[in-house]
This record gives C-alpha cells, sequence and structure tokens, in this order.
C-alpha cells in the first residue's frame, strides 16, 4: 500500500535539536583545551591554525527523528596539494583515488594520535579510537556522543589546460588557467592504514544549491530516505547503509523531478513545498531505472560507486532501492507514526 501522507510529512521533517548549540559550544572548548595541550608536545601544531566546524547531518540540515552523533572536523591548515594527473589509469583516478601515500613529516595520523591522547587526559580516559575520528561519548553535560575528526586542509587539483570558465563567487573552488583547485581535507583511517581525502565544504555546498534549486524539497526528500532506511534498519532487518551515501544517491536525481507539475510551471512562494507523495515516488521511480555508472558524490569531485574503500558498491545501492520499493508496498497505509 502507498505511504500515508501524513506518515511522509513527519518523516520529511527536520527535527529541532536545542542541544546541539550548546553541545557543541562545549565541544568546542573541550577541543580548544585539547589543542593547548597537543601545542605543547610539538610545534607543528598551532591552535590559531584551526578551524573547528560541525559537519554531518547536523550542519546540513538532514537530521531526522532518529538521533544522530554530532560530528566536527578539527581542520589544521597544512595545505597540501595533490595532482589528479600523478595517478597512472583515467579509471583509478575515477574509482580508486581516495587512499593516497604521504610523505609528510608530521602527517594527519600524527595528529589524530596527539588529539586522542590530550582528549583521553580531558576526559578521564572515556574515548574510543575509531577508524577516522575519536568518539567522546555523551556525558559532562554533553547530551551527543561527539565524533571528532582531525584533518589537514587539502587542495586537489585537476588540470583542465584551458582558461577559467566557472565563476564561483562562493571561492570553494578556484579555477584559474590550467587547473582546477577542489578544497578538501586529508584524514587517517587507522582500519586501512592510508590516508582519505574528502571534500566536507564542497558537499555541504553543493548540497545548499540544490535545495535552493528545488524549492526545499531536496532536503525533505533525503530526510525522508533516511527516516524510512532507519526504519527498515530497524524493523525489517536491512543492511545499515550511510546517510552521506543516501544523501549522494538523491543528489544524482535530476531537479525536475524534486517539484510538484504546479512548481515546474508556475512562481509560486519560494516557502511553498509540492506534494510530497508525488515527489517521492517519481524519485524512486527513477533510482529503480537509472543507470548508476555516471552517479557522482555530492562533492563533484569523486564517483559515487566504486570498488575502493569508502565508495559504495553498487550491487549495494541496489539493493537499498529494492528494499526501499519493497516497503513501499508492503508498508501499513494507516500507520503515521515513526516510533
Amino acid at each position: 500500500m502507498p505511504f500515508n501522507s501524513a506518515f511522509l510529512e513527519t518523516a520529511a521533517r527536520q527535527i529541532e535539536v536545542k542541544s546541539v548549540e550548546t553541545d557543541y559550544d562545549a565541544a568546542f572548548a573541550l577541543i580548544n583545551k585539547a589543542l593547548k595541550i597537543v601545542a605543547t608536545q610539538t610545534q607543528n601544531v598551532n591552535p590559531s591554525d584551526v578551524d573547528v566546524y560541525i559537519h554531518g547531518s547536523y550542519a546540513l540540515n538532514t537530521n531526522i527523528y532518529f538521533p544522530s552523533n554530532l560530528e566536527i572536523m578539527v581542520e589544521l591548515k597544512r595545505t597540501s596539494t595533490y595532482d589528479a594527473e600523478s595517478f597512472p589509469h583515467p579509471k583509478y583516478r575515477l574509482h580508486n583515488n581516495y587512499f593516497i601515500g604521504t610523505t609528510f613529516a608530521f602527517n594527519p595520523s600524527d595528529f589524530y594520535e596527539l588529539m586522542f591522547s590530550a582528549l583521553q587526559e580531558l576526559t578521564g580516559r572515556k574515548c574510543e579510537a575509531q577508524d577516522k575520528f575519536i568518539l567522546v561519548p555523551a556525558g559532562n553535560n554533553i547530551k551527543h556522543a561527539l565524533e571528532i575528526t582531525p584533518c589537514f586542509t587539502f587542495n586537489y587539483v585537476e588540470r583542465t589546460g584551458r582558461e577559467p570558465v566557472i565563476t564561483d563567487p562562493t571561492l570553494q573552488v578556484q579555477e584559474s588557467f590550467g587547473e582546477r583547485v577542489f578544497p578538501g581535507v586529508i584524514l587517517y583511517d587507522h582500519s586501512a592504514s592510508s590516508h582519505i581525502v574528502t571534500f566536507p565544504r564542497l558537499h555541504a555546498l553543493n548540497g545548499t544549491g540544490k535545495d535552493l534549486a528545488t524549492r526545499g524539497n531536496f532536503l525533505r526528500i533525503v530526510r525522508m530516505f533516511k527516516t524510512l532506511t532507519k526504519i527498515g534498519e530497524r524493523e525489517m532487518e536491512w543492511n545499515p547503509t550511510r546517510g552521506y551515501f543516501i544523501q549522494c544517491l538523491l543528489f544524482n536525481v535530476p531537479n525536475r523531478l524534486f517539484l510538484s507539475n504546479i512548481e515546474q510551471t508556475q512562481t509560486l512562494d519560494p516557502t511553498t513545498t509540492g506534494d510530497i507523495d508525488a515527489i517521492f515516488y517519481k524519485v524512486l521511480n527513477y533510482l529503480l531505472n537509472a543507470n548508476y555508472d555516471e552517479f557522482v558524490c555530492q562533492n563533484l569531485v569523486w564517483k559515487l560507486f566504486g570498488a575502493a574503500r569508502e565508495f559504495w558498491d553498487p550491487n549495494s545501492a541496489k539493493t537499498f532501492i529494492k528494499n526501499m520499493h519493497e516497503l513501499y508496498i508492503t508498508f501499513p497505509e494507516s500507520r503515521t507514526n515513526l516510533a
């Protein structure tokens, strides 16, 4: 049976979490204390050269009824540049270039270890070392668990061989003669013993642009899909799917499918949103029949699917969409609650 409209509206709603701001303030103070400790142990870290900012669902306005951890980047502005042309074959540039080697005397893994040690000292050894972040459990007046990710500033360069053709007023992407620079970060993955390059600011910027172009419906559908995924994982034993993958998948759906027929033909109040049922069905139908070969991450740098770690396996994505379709068919139409 089709989903109840009230249920979909609830599933798409952004949940206001008043504790996020106060938790971030407390986390910011904790991180700054840790940075001061680290600065006494190495000359490579100056707290004034570090940017601390939220990323993840609370920063991207994709937080849902089911709570998540508060994700915080701790970005040391030691800018490094990596040339895309150094990859041996175009295929690897697209699908296997998430991990790179470095020749830093002081690298992201060193920064991670020093931050972990300092945070352990400050929290009474309550932190947990995860693959890419330091987990600080909730407590001490902080309601959210914290995922703190130490990283370095990193510029990814593509050679264009042409005059600049894109002017980006946000300066998030810089294009000059012969090359285009994508600002990102490099961090260390302990489980893979290798470095990862990712682009949190570009991811956020492009998501905001698509949401504006779709009258706010893009993020509504992202929240809806994330909510339905949590229900599927909890009640139908689906394999877990990262919210990052879900948002990138939906980013590849054409903008017109996030708009109702009226929105496509008339100028409406910007706060007006279309028929959530119709939009959901159009998006789901598109994904059921889409060719995933050219799907990209929301950062517009990497492909979404590939064999390397941190890329999504296309078969897993197809299973995810199949499960979503089956949920739509079998879900009780009378149900309106998420719990």
